[in-house]
């Protein structure tokens, strides 16, 4: 059984003992606004340095979802929340996480792809959460070792009560994503990704991708309406064909498969 404290020194084989010397991170103010952008509903996000697993910086939420003190929190102990079954799956996924990033992208491209997946933990009150783990590496040595990275964790409990076994590597240039990359034979394989647009969501128009955004920002159908220019009736059919479409059964399911899937934020 995986247990954190595995994890965590995988990191350090992998990562840390290609960094010579310890490089803060420097969070300004505006970073901090930036980053909040892309934290949806209930999130917290830190900065962690490859160095030494440190964390140069994790904002006040992290209280509200696992209960630790953001003074007191370390990567170990975020890994520890995970459930135990978890951290098998998580520990696989950072096995393709480091061949992606590693063997498959050139250097020059490591900062413009960020990572997406989920996984279960537990609470300070024993409560199950569902977590979207998103990361992006935001510098690297002049070898191609990353050096920090911003993780962003979102509580979607709300909209699924299952994590995935699979993982999404997100062009942030909006070019060539790989979406539910197969994480099993712990290697990445761009063939068994689905390139492009999810294979799930790739019969959408481009008006139902419209749509599909704005329910994921928790929009009703008579707001969406109103920001098209659209009658309510024909939102509420657009969402019914999305929903037909996906084989989701309700918008909760729905958008949580397309935020783990990396096709929204």
């Amino acid at each position: 059984m995986t247990n954190p404290t595995e994890i965590a020194e995988f990191w350090r084989k992998e990562y840390s003992s290609g960094i010579s010397e310890y490089d803060p991170f420097r969070v300004t103010n505006q970073f901090k606004k930036i980053a909040t952008l892309f934290t949806p509903g209930t999130s917290y996000f830190y900065i962690m340095n490859v160095h030494n697993l440190e964390l140069d910086y994790i904002s006040s939420e992290v209280e509200l979802i696992t209960g630790l003190e953001p003074q007191n929190v370390t990567i170990e102990k975020l890994l520890k929340t995970a459930l135990p079954k978890e951290l098998e799956w998580v520990k696989k996924k950072e096995l393709v996480v480091k061949d992606f990033y590693g063997r498959f992208l050139p250097k020059k491209k490591i900062t413009e792809y960020k990572l997406v997946y989920s996984y279960r933990m537990k609470d300070q009150n024993n409560k199950k959460r569902v977590i979207l783990h998103q990361a992006i590496p935001l510098s690297t040595t002049d070898n191609g070792i990353i050096k920090h990275v911003l993780s962003i964790h979102t509580d979607i409990t709300h909209l699924t009560n299952k994590s995935t076994t699979t993982i999404s590597f997100i062009d942030l240039e909006g070019r060539n994503s790989y979406y539910n990359v197969p994480t099993l034979a712990e290697h990445f394989n761009p063939q068994l990704s689905n390139s492009g647009p999810n294979a799930v969501f790739r019969e959408l128009t481009e008006r139902e991708q419209e749509i599909l955004n704005l329910v994921a920002k928790g929009l009703s159908a008579k707001q969406i309406a109103g920001n098209l220019n659209l009658s309510e009736h024909t939102v509420k059919t657009h969402r019914k064909n999305i929903l037909k479409k996906s084989k989701c059964n309700n918008t909760a399911e729905l958008v949580a498969e397309s935020m783990i899937a990396g096709l929204v934020n």
